[in-house]
């Protein structure tokens, strides 16, 4: 949160800053994970192919390693998509606290 922010505007605005930080940190873990998990199946799958064709005649090991199509996002591309959610983010919390001055401001009238 850039200092102007955070001296100057709603004080609501920390909350939603905390609330992504705290969502990016969570999405992290979970992306983790799901690496982690992930290479654990493909070493079983290496490991069940490489059993398999050791006590089988007719199954052969692989002669080079698997190819994916996928392409994995690059630090970039995650980076980016972190900033666009942030500027959604932000923007709706600003919209909300618009909304919310105005309904106090007719409230007063």
């Amino acid at each position: 949160m850039p200092l102007q922010e955070f001296w100057n505007d709603d004080p609501d605005l920390l909350w939603t800053y905390r609330n992504l930080y705290m969502q990016k940190i969570e999405d992290d873990i979970k992306l983790e994970k799901e690496m982690i998990n992930y290479k654990c199946w493909l070493q079983g799958f290496y490991n069940y192919n490489a059993i398999a064709s050791a006590f089988s005649k007719n199954a052969k090991y692989f002669d080079k390693p698997m190819e994916f199509n996928d392409k994995p996002k690059t630090s970039e591309e995650k980076r980016q998509e972190l900033v666009d959610k942030i500027k959604e983010q932000k923007s709706r919390a600003q919209m909300l606290l618009k909304q919310r001055s105005e309904k106090e401001g007719q409230k007063t009238d």
